[in-house]
């Protein structure tokens, strides 16, 4: 109601209003009632702006954001040193053997890797080599979940690492035998027909 009586007493009176013509240097002084905003800090000069609080404010950032960065880099060291995500449960129960853990069972992996390649070549030898090493590592599954129920974990641990041990001596010598299948097929397609 209150828009509808504007909008007809702008519309009656519109001659009016075209009448005068704002002078030239309203804008200046309107600009000069404004005042100037003060710039945000990252836009000023470095010498300029800097108070007691803003300065305290930005070392405090600085102070976070290093300890942000130590915090992500000894994290990201004790997980590739100890393999704290990998095998978090030996972490906690024997730091020591953590680390042993963490190596061998990479080697175990990178050793699987090789022995997969095999898959593609021979499938049937490949399925009984996995399952010799399946049930070593169901073996090793079993003993890690008795770990925290029995009572002697150092012991427990041993034989853990002993199993992982014997998974590696397992794969060596799977990988000897595919070794010596490459070279007696090697030596079948050398000879002259």
């Amino acid at each position: 109601m209150m828009k509808d009586k504007l909008e007809r007493f702008v519309r009656d009176n519109r001659e009016d209003f075209d009448v005068f013509e704002p002078r030239a240097d309203l804008w200046k002084d309107l600009e000069k009632g404004l005042g100037h905003k003060e710039r945000p800090l990252w836009q000023r000069p470095l010498w300029q702006g800097f108070t007691l609080n803003t300065s305290r404010r930005m070392v405090w950032q600085i102070a976070a954001s290093i300890a942000l960065i130590v915090g992500l880099g000894g994290f990201w060291y004790f997980n590739h040193q100890y393999g704290v995500t990998e095998q978090p449960d030996m972490v906690a129960f024997s730091p020591t053997y953590a680390r042993t853990v963490q190596q061998y069972s990479r080697l175990i992996e990178d050793k699987r890797g090789e022995l997969k390649t095999v898959a593609e070549n021979n499938p049937a030898l490949y399925q009984q080599f996995a399952a010799d090493f399946e049930r070593l590592e169901k073996t090793y599954q079993g003993l890690k979940q008795e770990l925290p129920k029995t009572p002697n974990q150092e012991m427990m641990i041993q034989a853990m690492v002993q199993n992982l041990k014997m998974q590696i001596d397992l794969l060596n010598q799977q990988l000897m035998i595919i070794q010596r299948i490459k070279q007696q097929n090697n030596e079948t397609n050398k000879l002259p027909v």
